[in-house]
C-alpha cells in the first residue's frame, strides 16, 4: 500500500488500476498541497472567479466530500482529484474534479471511464451538480458529453451543470 494512504481514518477501498494510471481513495490532508502545487490554470481561475482562494477551495473540497479519489500516474505523480459532497438540496450531490497539468497523460482512460465514475459518485443521489466557467471549453465539452443539463446562475461567465441519474 502506498505511504500516502492513511487507513486509520477510514476504510480503505481497493485502488482501481488502469493501463496508464491508478485511482485511489484520497487523503486530503496529504494530497491537497500536492494538488494546489500543480493545479491546472483553468481550475485555479474558476476558483478565483467564484471568489475562493484556490488553496482553500481545494482543502474545502476534500474536507466536505463524502467520497474523494486521487488519480496517479504509474510513477505516482498526481493527475488530479475528484469527489462528491452533499448539497443543501435533498438527493443532489455536488461533484467536483480538479486536475493538474498531467491530466492529458491519461486522456483516453479518463474519457473511457469517466461516465462510470460519475455513476459511482452519484450513488444514492438523483443528480449531481456544480458550477463551471463558460470559458473552460474543455470542461464544458466533457460535461456536455457526460449528459449535463445547463442553467444560468446569474454569475458572469459561469453556468451550472446538472447530471441526472439515468
Amino acid at each position: 500500500m502506498p505511504a500516502h494512504v492513511d487507513t486509520a481514518d477510514k476504510a480503505y477501498a481497493k485502488p482501481y488500476v488502469y493501463s496508464d494510471c491508478t485511482i485511489e481513495q484520497a487523503n486530503g490532508d496529504l494530497e491537497a498541497p500536492l494538488l494546489y502545487e500543480d493545479v491546472r490554470m483553468a481550475d485555479m481561475l474558476e476558483c478565483i472567479g467564484l471568489g475562493h482562494h484556490p488553496r482553500l477551495a481545494i482543502e474545502e473540497s476534500y474536507k466536505t466530500s463524502t467520497e474523494t479519489w486521487t488519480i496517479w500516474t504509474k510513477d505516482y505523480r498526481m493527475v488530479g482529484s475528484f469527489g462528491v459532497a452533499a448539497s443543501p438540496k435533498p438527493n443532489v450531490g455536488v461533484i467536483w474534479l480538479l486536475g493538474t497539468y498531467r491530466i492529458h497523460l491519461i486522456r483516453k482512460t479518463f474519457v473511457k471511464h469517466s461516465k462510470d465514475w460519475v455513476r459511482r459518485l452519484m450513488g444514492e443521489y438523483d443528480a449531481v451538480t456544480n458550477l463551471v466557467c463558460k470559458e473552460n471549453e474543455l470542461s464544458v465539452r466533457w460535461l456536455t458529453w457526460l449528459g449535463a443539463v445547463w442553467t444560468d446562475v446569474g454569475i458572469e461567465n459561469y453556468q451550472q451543470f446538472t447530471i441526472y441519474k439515468q
